[in-house]
């Protein structure tokens, strides 16, 4: 794998299983190819070390004491066993700085993808309490709006209720006012019509005989007496009629009044109430606003928790497991480096004997 390559898949509840099983079993094929170079590069030092001893017998078993001949040949095969044992070695050297590289990228790669998830999932889980938030808050002014509407429009409701009462009540009083003193005077000029007809039809009776002067001046007094008196009965009676139907007017006022005053008691009281109910509504929303946003931060918090254990439990696994296949190429490394020694101290003596001889 390279620091190309794309990102693991991110699911709920971390990486995705199989995307990093996937990845590890890449980093195992390539260790596994190192691992098979390493091991052909220790067969070709073995195999070089093979044609050393075997040039080291065949000088042994020699018969023929020119050295000469024997020198140039074994000094050949020193040289290219040498030359061979030196780029073996630096092709190890050169795969084993590679695999360390790509172990060193792949660990980065790793690391840098671990915190991109973990950001985006920090991200993620802030943008949900974010979302749990708004709505609650919106809830919350939606409702209070509401109960403040309500409120207000009960309110309102009330106070037109209450002056169309009163409206209702001024009319009555006046109309009663008016048809008490309507009657009252048709009364009155009832009377005094019936009274003054009475009188009149019983002084005639009474002074049929007399001088009709005289009787018309008798007629005249005596009726004049009595339609006094008889107007000052009925004027009485006519006030006394007046006064009850004054005081009807009057209780019926105050029980209009009192019937007023009971529904606008009664309109304050629905207020009071809807008031009373929207400081409960308001109450009550600032409540479930609070229990929400709670609830929303430690579900974030545990989001937040849950990816922070599974990023570092990823991390170690990952890095553990790098580390020992870095040890495991290391230690061939230092194996492949001491059997180059041991080739360069058998070449080195081989030439000192040579030289010797």
């Amino acid at each position: 794998m390279s620091g190309e390559e794309t990102l693991f898949p991110v699911v709920m509840r971390g990486y995705e299983r199989d995307a990093v099983d996937r990845s590890i079993l890449e980093l195992r094929k390539e260790l596994m190819q190192v691992s098979g170079q390493n091991a052909q590069l220790a067969s070709e030092l073995k195999e070089v070390q093979s044609q050393l001893e075997a040039a080291k017998a065949a000088m042994a078993e020699a018969a023929d004491p020119t050295y000469s001949g024997v020198g140039a040949k074994a000094a050949l095969i020193l040289s290219t066993a040498e030359d061979q044992a030196i780029k073996l070695t630096q092709d190890a050297q050169r795969d084993v700085e590679r695999s360390r590289k790509t172990l060193a990228d792949e660990i980065e790669n790793l690391r840098g993808e671990a915190k991109g998830y973990y950001d985006s999932l920090v991200a993620e889980a802030q943008r949900r309490a974010d979302r749990i938030l708004a709505a609650a808050r919106g809830d919350y002014e939606d409702l209070l709006s509401k109960a403040r509407s309500d409120a207000a429009s009960l309110s309102e409701e009330s106070l037109r209720d209450a002056g169309a009462i009163r409206g209702a009540i001024s009319t009555e009083v006046a109309r009663m006012r008016a048809t008490a003193n309507r009657e009252i005077e048709a009364k009155k000029a009832a009377v005094d019509r019936d009274l003054a007809e009475q009188k009149l039809i019983a002084f005639r009776e009474r002074t049929r005989g007399l001088d009709a002067d005289a009787a018309n001046a008798l007629v005249t007094k005596q009726a004049r007496i009595d339609l006094e008196l008889e107007l000052t009965a009925r004027r009485q009676e006519a006030e006394s009629e007046y006064l009850r139907k004054h005081q009807e007017a009057v209780a019926a006022t105050q029980k209009y009044l009192d019937d007023a005053n009971s529904q606008l008691a009664s309109a304050l009281t629905r207020s009071g109430a809807a008031r009373l109910e929207a400081e409960t509504l308001e109450a009550a929303a600032i409540s479930i606003n609070q229990q929400t946003t709670e609830i929303a931060r430690k579900k974030a918090d545990a989001i937040i928790a849950a990816a922070e254990a599974e990023s570092r439990e990823i991390l170690s696994k990952t890095q553990s497991e790098i580390e020992k296949k870095y040890a495991a190429e290391k230690s061939k490394l230092e194996k492949l480096q001491s059997e180059r020694e041991s080739v360069e101290v058998y070449l080195r003596n081989l030439r000192n004997v040579l030289k010797g001889e």
